[in-house]
């Protein structure tokens, strides 16, 4: 997945039905608030030690290290699992926890093994089989695609992204407003 990517996925990472009810900003401040947790040592620990293997195979296959950081170097994974023990009702959070254990049970059905012990390219075409479908709640899709969204949530909401969309210029290059054009 590319940078521009996961851009076009910000409007559905700031949609979950679970952060509706807050503000662009109050979103926001909600995932600066989180990673400054986690900053100083609180995780979340909703997640087996087997899931969070699972939860950070899945942040390198969606946002992979590149000239940027990538979802790992931020603590992205970290930041989900957090999200998920103190912000998902207990209902839900159980219900995405099953959707990913399906999910890995599926990854084991088609590749033999675990979706963290795939290396990249398999990851890869196994994702192609889950990307871009909803399901319904605790399916492995809709789990994938929740998962996602909060990756994208928390990876744009750390404090390194952040710095970095702030001083990326929008439009590169510059711009000169008035320049005489040659006449017909």
């Amino acid at each position: 997945m590319h940078r521009r990517d996961a851009l076009r996925f910000l409007g559905a990472a700031t949609l979950a039905p679970l952060l509706t009810p807050l503000s662009a900003s109050e979103r926001w401040t909600l995932g600066r608030r989180l990673h400054s947790r986690l900053a100083v040592g609180q995780a979340g620990q909703a997640l087996s030690a087997a899931q969070m293997a699972q939860l950070r195979a899945l942040a390198d296959a969606i946002l992979p290290k590149s000239d940027t950081p990538g979802a790992l170097d931020v603590g992205a994974p970290e930041f989900v699992d957090l999200l998920l023990a103190e912000w998902y009702p207990d209902a839900e959070r159980d219900r995405l926890i099953a959707g990913l254990d399906a999910l890995d049970a599926r990854c084991r059905a088609a590749k033999g093994k675990s979706f963290a012990e795939l290396d990249g390219p398999a990851r890869a075409e196994f994702l192609a089989t889950v990307d871009g479908v909803r399901g319904e709640p605790g399916s492995p899709e809709r789990a994938y695609s929740t998962v996602k969204e909060q990756l994208i949530f928390g990876f744009l909401t750390s404090k390194p992204i952040a710095e970095l969309v702030r001083t990326t210029p929008i439009i590169p290059g510059r711009f000169d407003g008035c320049v005489p054009l040659r006449g017909t």
